[in-house]
């Protein structure tokens, strides 16, 4: 078999967020998280998954402590009797507050987090064109895909912030043509680690919700969510469409996998603290055999709808050796499909 595998990139667009200037990335991220918090977006994000309540209050949380610090740190002269005109105080303060920003942000992941949250305001209220460029071209190249007699599947596999692309770009190629999934081809959808709900439980992100209705309504797709307990950065336990009221003809299939049951054990010990190395381990390679492998998916033998519904026979699919396992293989499709 042959697998070819494409990459929808939208990592340049984020990169225009990290690469600006804290002066003006700071109060950009201040006007996104008043947004989140205004239009009650923070407490649906509570209310679908406790846990991302915590990642998304993270940035204002330590920079309301870096403010804490300069505060006490332009007090401090006057505790050892020294009385410090306020410009001099505010200097300090603003000097402590800025140079722990600068300095300590990126080791904590605070710089990404501010670029991360000013992308995701603008995707909601559709205000960057360039986010909406590049959701037409990914749609262009979907629907290139499943047009192509020379593929037998179209697997997409979207992680965290991408399944929200991913959903966006799929019902952009059905509605303008809804005949892309009914020529039998199938078509494979995974969000793993998904982050759709950051964006579709915003008041103004609309066009997201039409957009998961158009795709759990179409037939012929399969489309599958994983998520984990360890992950504190997806809404674990929660598929998109029922999150978002919606009542849907094919819901997605939610898996919840073990993150740790990918790695040796050693390996999950040495990361196992670092919330953004956990939350990208659904697309890293896997160390042990188990029921979700982002490899298997992209460019094994195996359909993705046998995956999606049937993981746990995935480790005994094959021998020791790589090779597909006899006769009595437990995804008995896996051997028609030479290309995808």
């Amino acid at each position: 078999m042959e697998t070819e595998v494409r990459l929808l990139r939208w990592d340049d667009i984020v990169a225009e967020d990290m690469e600006m200037p804290l002066w003006q990335r700071l109060p950009r991220y201040l006007l996104a998280a008043g947004d989140i918090i205004l239009t009650g977006t923070f407490g649906r994000y509570v209310a679908a998954y406790w846990r991302y309540g915590l990642f998304a209050a993270y940035p204002l949380v330590l920079l309301v402590l870096f403010g804490l610090a300069g505060i006490l740190a332009s007090s401090l002269p006057g505790v050892f009797g020294l009385a410090l005109p306020w410009p001099v105080r505010l200097f300090i303060a603003l000097g402590t507050f800025l140079g722990l920003t600068a300095l300590a942000g990126p080791r904590l992941h605070l710089t990404y987090m501010l670029a991360d949250w000013i992308f995701a305001r603008d995707m909601m209220r559709q205000w960057r064109p360039g986010i909406d460029a590049r959701a037409e071209a990914f749609a262009r190249e979907i629907a290139a895909g499943l047009a192509d007699p020379a593929f037998d599947e179209v697997v997409i596999v979207a992680h965290s912030l991408g399944a929200a692309w991913m959903a966006d770009a799929v019902a952009r190629a059905l509605a303008a043509d809804p005949s892309l999934v009914s020529s039998g081809r199938p078509l494979g959808l995974v969000g793993a680690g998904s982050s759709t709900l950051k964006i579709a439980l915003h008041p103004a992100a609309g066009w997201l919700r039409e957009a998961v209705q158009r795709v759990a309504d179409a037939p012929g797709i399969t489309w599958a969510e994983y998520d984990s307990h360890v992950d504190f950065i997806c809404f674990y336990k929660n598929d998109t469409p029922t999150a978002l009221g919606l009542t849907v003809v094919h819901p997605p299939l939610r898996r919840s996998i073990r993150l740790s049951r990918m790695l040796s054990p050693a390996t999950w010990q040495r990361f196992r603290g670092n919330l953004l190395r956990i939350h990208r381990q659904y697309v890293m390679g896997n160390e042990q055999r188990y029921l979700y492998d982002v490899h298997m998916i992209a460019c094994g033998p195996f359909r993705f709808a046998d995956i999606a519904r049937r993981g746990e026979d995935l480790p005994g699919a094959l021998g020791s050796d790589g090779s597909l396992a006899a006769a009595t293989t437990p995804l008995p499709s896996i051997t028609d499909m030479p290309d995808r």
